[in-house]
């Protein structure tokens, strides 16, 4: 299986940053992150998929920090993944070298900021991600292209449907004993990340709050110099 490209659609760049879809948009047309961390192929627009921590991180922290400070932030991160020897592998969230610093000091403002986490967490769903498309399948010559469990032509909707309306897992295994729990959460995921039209997704709490540095606890960490 070919490895996962470094620009996706930017559903499933909110899917792994946990936010929105409009919010990842929005920080591509407020030119809030370097044009490197995006592309378009005629009229479609791709995202590197780094741009799920930044995202995570840049909303997160709304009323912590001036959107200016973490356009700054975003700015020097990306400058040093470009310098480093896996960019792609890093804009594909894909591997995360020692040789890049998540650490970032805020010149004459003493406030020193860490997203180490973002791009951890980040990178967890980037794989949560990845294992999806290893169970789940879109192709033009099964059910026409409806997502289908891998080698089945059982479509992911119609497990997910029974399962929302309280069907219990294991009834539904005796019609399909391929099925396991790991299929399920690869159909959540894949559906999430493929939202179907006039369905979007809404993520979790995505506003966590930022802590001092020095009191051990936040995503966000911040500290004097």
């Amino acid at each position: 299986m070919s490895m996962p490209l470094p620009y996706v659609p930017a559903a499933e760049v909110a899917y792994i940053g946990d936010v929105t879809a409009g919010q990842v948009n929005r920080l591509v047309d407020e030119h809030l992150v370097p044009d490197s961390l995006f592309q378009r192929d005629g009229s479609v627009r791709r995202v590197a998929r780094i741009l799920a921590a930044y995202a995570r991180f840049f909303f997160a922290n709304d009323a912590v920090l001036q959107a200016a400070t973490r356009k700054q932030v975003l700015a020097d991160l990306t400058a040093r993944v470009e310098r480093s020897k896996s960019r792609e592998q890093l804009f594909g969230l894909r591997l995360v070298p020692h040789d890049v610093d998540w650490i970032v000091v805020l010149p004459g403002h003493g406030v020193v900021i860490d997203i180490s986490s973002f791009v951890a967490e980040a990178t967890s769903r980037a794989k949560d991600v990845d294992n999806a498309d290893r169970l789940v399948i879109s192709d033009p010559e099964i059910l026409g292209g409806t997502p289908c469990f891998m080698h089945t032509r059982v479509p992911i909707d119609a497990v997910l449907a029974t399962l929302d309306s309280g069907e219990d897992p294991a009834s539904i295994q005796v019609d399909y004993p391929f099925l396991t729990e790991a299929h399920i959460d690869a159909a959540r995921i894949y559906s999430a990340v493929h939202p179907r039209r006039g369905r979007p997704r809404q993520p979790s709490d995505a506003r966590s709050t930022a802590k001092l540095i020095s009191s051990g606890t936040g995503r966000l960490k911040l500290r004097r110099s």
